[in-house]
C-alpha cells in the first residue's frame, strides 16, 4: 500500500509536470494523441477492471465448497492469484487516467498511463486469470495451496497464542507447582481447593503480588503464650500452592483453579482469605477472547464436515480429497515444535486435540463398504509415511486408525464390510514387512505393525469374532516366518506369549469373551527354542513394547475408580511355561541376576505342578541347573543365616487362616473328646485306634522362606508355605474321610444330576443335616450340571470339592455317619498352631542338598470310625452302579 501511494504521487506529480509544460517534440512527432484519446482509455481501463473484478466475484462464489470453505485457504489462493496486485494497481491506475482525461490532458500523459499503468492492469489481470484457471482446473494443486495456507495459518495462530503467554507461564511456574505433579499421597493430604470464580472465561495471566500475598498468609506466625512443660510441638512443612487451571485456556463453571497443600487444617479466617486473594490473582482475556485451539478447531470442523456431508452424498471423490487434506493438515500441525511452548503438557494437548479430528471423521466407515475402504486407504497412506515425521507418538496415531476401524466395523459392520476386515489385517501386515525391507526406521514401524496385528487379534476378542482373531492370528504366526534371527520376529513371540495368556485369562475368569478354541490358542502359542521365548518375554516385561496397551487389557472402565487386581502377569508366566514345555533347548545360562530370578519363577510354577511331563521334567532340570550354578556362591552365606522367628510367625499364622478361610470336610463330623472302644475283641484289645492315626508332613524347603535378608534377590513368602501346608492337611484329611465312607456300604446311584438332585429333595428338611462331596469342578461329564435347577438342590446341602474324588460323588448325614478325634500332635520339637490342630516345629537338619534347606515337620492326630446310624450315598460309575444291580 505505501508502495502504490508513493508511485501514484510521482506520477501525479508527472502528470502535472506534463499538462503546464511543453510536450516533448518527438511524443509530438511519433506518438501523438487524438482528441479525446484520455477518455477512450479511461474507459478501455474501467472495462477491463471490471472483468476482473466480476472473474474474482465468480471465484469467490466457490469459496463456499470445500476445501475453500476455510477461511485461511481463501486468503492464500487470493494471493496465489495475485488478486491484490491487480486490485491495488487497476484502482490506482483508474484513478490516474481519470485525472489525467479531466483535468491534466497532455501527449506525454498518456503515454505515461497507457505504458506505466493501463498496460500493467491488463498484464495482472490475465495472470490471475491464467493462474485461477491453473488452480482449478488442477485439485491437486488447490489442495496443496490450501494445505500450505492452513497450516501456516494454524501455526502462526498457536505461536503467537504460546508466546503471548509464554511469560504468564513463567511468571505462574516460579510462584506455583504444576497439579500433575502431585502424587496420590499429596492429593490425600489437600486442605483447600480454590475454584474459578468465573467461568467461561480465557485466563490471560496470575498477578504474582496476589499470589504471594497468598502464600504468606500460610507461613507460620509467632504468638504470644506463656512457657509452660510438656508444650505441645507442632509438625510443620512449608505450604504448597498448585496451579490446576491453564493460562491461555477457557475455564468451565466449577473448576478448581488452585490446591492449598499445608501441615495442618486451615481455620474458616485464613482458608477464606487465601480463597479470596487466590481468585483475585487471575486475571481473564475480555468476554469475546477465544483460544487459538477454538478458532483453528472452527476450521478443521470445515474439512470434517466436507468429509461426511460429501460421503452421505456420495460425492467419494471429493470427499476423500478433504480426508487426503485434513490428514496433511494434522500431520504437519502435529509435527511443528511450537518455540513459545512451555510444557510437554501442552504440546501433549495439541497433539491429542489434532488426531481427535481423524477419530471423528473415521466413525463414518460405517456408512458403507466403500467409506470403510476409503478410510482404510487413507489410514494406510498416513501410516507408511508416518516414519517420516520422526515421531513415536504419530506412528502409533496412524496405526490406531486402524485398530479403530477394525473394532467398530467387527461389532457393527455387516458382512458387506468383509473386504474392509480383510484390508485392515493385509494393511498391518504390509506395514511390517514393508519396512523390514527398508533401511530407514524400518525396526521401529515393523515393532509396532507386528504389536497394531497383537492388538486385531485382542479386539477381535473383545467384539465376540474369534473367526476375525484366527484371521489376524494366522497373519500375525506368519510375519518373519522364514527369518529366525532378528527382532521382528522376536516380537511377533512375545505378543503370542501375551495373547494366549489372555485367552487363559478369559477362560479362567468365565468371560463371555472367551471363545473356547483350542485352535486358536494353538495358533497363538508361541513357537520357538528355550532361548527364543526367554527373549519374547524379556521383550514383554520390558519398555519395548510399542503400540500396545496390553497390560490395561484386563483394567475395566468405570467411573468409580476402585482398585483392581491385576493378574495378567502371572498368566503370561503359565503360557511362558507351556510354550517351553513344548519347545526345545538349550537353555540360556543363568548370566546375570533378573535370568536368574526368572528361571527361579519357572522353578516355582514347575514344582507347584503334580505330574509332570517329560518334557516339563527335562525343563525343570535344566532351569535348575542353571540356577544352581548361580547360586552357588551366595548359598554358602544363606547357610549362615539365623532363622527369623518372625517369618516362623508368618507360616503359622498364614497356616491357620487357611485352615479357617476354607470350608474343610473334616469340620463337618461330631467331634469327640476321647476314642470308643473298638466294637470286636482282638488279640490286642484297645481303641478304634488301630489304624496309623497321625495325619503328617515332614519335608525341607529352601531356607529362603524362613530368614530376614534376601539373598541372591529371592524372596520367599513363608505365608504362601503356610497356605500349602493347610491346602495339603485339608486334602489329606479328605482323603482318609472318603475312605472312611466307602467302607461303610453306601447305597449305590448313578452319578447324574437328575439322580443327585433327586436324592437331596427326598431329604426334605433334614437336607440341611447332609454333606455333599463332588470333585473340583463338578461331575463335568454330566448333563445338566450347571443348570439352575440343580444348581438350586445344591444350597439345600453343604456342598464340598475336593481333589480326592474323580467322577463321582458321595452324599452323608454329617450328624450320624462318622465321628471323630483331633488335637494337635505330641511330640518334641512340635508346637501347636493357635486355633488348630495341627503341630508344626522347624529343624535345621544337616543333609546332603547343595542348597541350605531347613525342614518342616507337622502332625495333626486326627482318627474317624463310624457313626451310630451310618447314611451314606455313593454316586458312582455306572459300572458299579450295574455291579450294584
Amino acid at each position: 500500500m505505501l508502495f502504490l501511494a508513493c508511485v501514484f504521487a510521482v506520477s501525479l506529480a508527472v502528470l502535472i509536470a506534463s499538462h503546464y509544460g511543453d510536450d516533448a517534440a518527438w511524443i509530438v512527432q511519433h506518438l501523438p494523441a487524438t482528441v479525446g484519446s484520455g477518455a477512450v482509455l479511461w474507459q478501455i481501463q474501467t472495462t477491463f477492471l471490471s472483468v476482473g473484478f466480476a472473474g474474482l466475484a465468480i471465484a469467490a462464489q466457490l469459496f463456499a465448497e470445500t476445501p475453500l470453505a476455510v477461511g485461511a485457504s481463501r486468503g492464500r489462493v487470493l494471493d496465489y492469484m495475485g488478486a491484490g496486485q491487480f486490485v491495488g494497481v487497476g484502482l490506482v491506475a483508474n484513478a490516474l487516467i481519470a485525472i489525467e482525461s479531466i483535468w491534466l490532458p497532455s501527449e506525454f500523459g498518456i503515454v505515461i498511463v497507457a505504458l506505466a499503468w493501463f498496460a500493467p492492469t491488463v498484464a495482472l489481470l490475465v495472470r490471475s486469470v491464467v493462474r485461477l484457471v491453473r488452480l482449478f482446473g488442477r485439485p491437486s494443486l488447490l489442495d496443496e495451496v490450501v494445505r500450505a495456507s492452513l497450516v501456516e495459518t494454524i501455526l502462526t495462530r498457536l505461536t503467537d497464542a504460546s508466546g503471548k503467554y509464554a511469560s504468564a507461564k513463567n511468571d505462574a511456574d516460579a510462584l506455583l507447582e504444576w497439579d500433575g505433579s502431585l502424587g496420590a499421597a499429596d492429593r490425600s493430604s489437600i486442605t483447600l481447593s480454590v475454584p474459578i470464580h468465573e467461568g467461561g472465561r480465557v485466563i490471560r495471566a496470575l498477578r504474582p503480588k496476589a499470589v504471594r500475598q497468598a502464600i504468606e498468609s500460610l507461613a507460620l506466625r509467632a504468638t504470644e503464650y506463656e512457657p509452660v512443660e510438656d508444650e505441645e510441638v507442632l509438625e510443620y512443612a512449608p505450604p504448597r500452592v498448585t496451579l490446576a487451571a491453564d493460562i491461555g485456556e477457557r475455564t468451565r463453571f466449577g473448576q478448581t483453579a488452585f490446591r492449598v497443600i499445608t501441615s495442618r487444617p486451615l481455620d474458616d479466617q485464613t482458608a477464606a482469605r487465601v480463597t479470596r486473594l487466590l481468585q483475585s490473582s487471575i486475571s481473564f482475556e475480555p468476554r469475546e477472547a477465544v483460544t487459538a485451539y477454538e478458532e483453528s478447531d472452527r476450521e478443521i470442523s470445515s474439512l470434517k464436515d466436507a468429509t461426511s456431508t460429501n460421503l452421505r452424498a456420495g460425492a467419494f471423490a471429493t470427499a476423500e480429497r478433504a480426508l487426503d487434506l485434513l490428514g496433511n493438515v494434522i500431520r504437519e500441525v502435529w509435527m511443528a515444535e511450537l518455540p513459545a511452548e512451555t510444557s510437554w503438557q501442552a504440546s501433549r494437548a495439541r497433539r491429542r486435540w489434532l488426531f481427535g479430528s481423524i477419530g471423528d471423521v473415521e466413525q463414518d466407515a460405517l456408512l458403507s463398504s466403500r467409506a470403510a475402504g476409503m478410510f482404510v486407504s487413507a489410514a494406510m497412506k498416513r501410516a507408511v509415511e508416518a516414519p517420516r515425521a520422526d515421531s513415536t507418538s504419530y506412528v502409533d496415531e496412524c496405526l490406531r486408525s486402524f485398530t479403530r476401524m477394525w473394532f467398530e466395523i467387527l461389532r457393527h459392520g455387516s458382512d458387506n464390510f468383509d473386504v474392509a476386515r480383510a484390508r485392515i489385517i493385509l494393511d498391518i501386515q504390509n506395514l511390517a514387512m514393508f519396512t523390514f525391507a527398508s533401511d530407514q526406521d524400518g525396526g521401529d514401524l515393523q515393532a509396532r505393525g507386528v504389536w497394531a496385528m497383537v492388538e486385531l487379534v485382542k479386539l477381535a476378542l473383545d467384539a465376540k469374532r474369534p473367526d476375525a482373531a484366527r484371521a489376524a492370528g494366522e497373519e500375525l504366526e506368519g510375519l518373519f516366518e522364514f527369518v529366525r534371527e532378528g527382532a521382528g520376529r522376536t516380537h511377533v513371540r512375545a505378543g503370542q506369549l501375551v495373547l494366549s495368556a489372555w485367552l487363559d485369562y478369559l477362560a479362567e475368569k468365565r468371560d463371555e469373551r472367551d471363545p473356547s478354541d483350542p485352535a486358536l490358542h494353538k495358533l497363538l502359542t508361541p513357537r520357538g527354542s528355550w532361548s527364543e521365548i526367554i527373549t519374547a518375554r524379556h521383550v514383554v516385561d520390558s519398555e519395548q513394547v510399542p503400540f500396545s496397551r496390553w497390560d490395561s487389557w484386563e483394567m475395566k472402565s468405570g467411573n468409580s475408580g476402585r482398585a483392581q487386581v491385576l493378574e495378567l502377569s502371572n498368566f503370561i508366566d503359565h503360557a511362558q511355561l507351556a510354550a517351553m514345555a513344548s519347545s526345545y533347548g538349550p537353555l540360556p545360562d543363568a548370566s546375570s541376576q533378573d535370568i536368574a530370578a526368572e528361571y527361579e519363577r519357572l522353578i516355582a510354577l514347575l514344582s507347584d505342578k503334580k505330574n509332570l511331563s517329560v518334557q516339563e521334567r527335562a525343563l525343570l532340570d535344566q532351569l535348575s541347573s542353571a540356577v544352581a550354578k548361580w547360586n552357588e556362591n551366595e548359598d554358602a552365606r544363606l547357610a549362615d543365616e539365623p532363622l527369623a522367628v518372625s517369618r516362623i510367625e508368618k507360616l503359622r499364622l498364614a497356616l491357620r487362616e487357611t485352615l479357617m478361610d476354607h470350608s474343610r470336610l473334616a469340620d463337618t463330623l461330631p467331634v469327640d473328646d476321647d476314642l470308643p472302644l473298638l466294637a470286636v475283641d482282638t488279640e490286642e484289645g484297645g481303641r478304634a485306634d488301630a489304624s496309623r492315626p497321625i495325619l503328617g508332613m515332614n519335608f525341607r524347603v529352601s531356607r529362603h522362606y524362613l530368614v530376614d535378608k534376601i539373598f541372591n534377590q529371592t524372596y520367599a513368602d513363608p505365608g504362601e508355605l503356610g497356605r500349602v501346608i493347610a491346602r495339603g492337611f485339608i486334602e489329606g484329611e479328605n482323603a482318609k474321610i472318603l475312605a472312611e465312607l466307602r467302607t461303610l456300604d453306601p447305597l449305590l446311584k448313578a452319578p447324574s444330576s437328575s439322580a443327585i438332585a433327586g436324592t437331596i429333595m427326598t431329604l426334605g428338611d433334614q437336607a440341611k443335616y447332609h454333606v455333599l462331596v463332588t470333585p473340583f469342578g463338578g461331575l463335568i461329564d454330566v448333563q445338566g450340571w450347571h443348570s439352575p435347577e440343580f444348581r438350586e438342590a445344591l444350597t439345600l446341602v453343604r456342598h464340598i470339592e475336593t481333589s480326592m474324588l474323580d467322577g463321582e460323588a458321595i452324599l452323608f448325614d454329617s450328624r450320624s455317619t462318622l465321628r471323630s478325634l483331633r488335637k494337635p500332635e505330641e511330640k518334641d520339637g512340635l508346637a501347636p498352631v493357635a486355633d488348630t490342630s495341627i503341630s508344626l516345629g522347624v529343624f535345621e537338619d544337616d543333609d546332603d542338598s547343595a542348597e541350605p534347606r531347613v525342614r518342616i515337620e507337622t502332625g495333626e492326630y486326627f482318627v474317624v470310625w463310624a457313626g451310630d446310624a451310618p447314611s451314606v450315598t455313593l454316586f458312582g460309575g455306572e459300572s458299579e452302579v450295574n455291579q450294584a444291580e
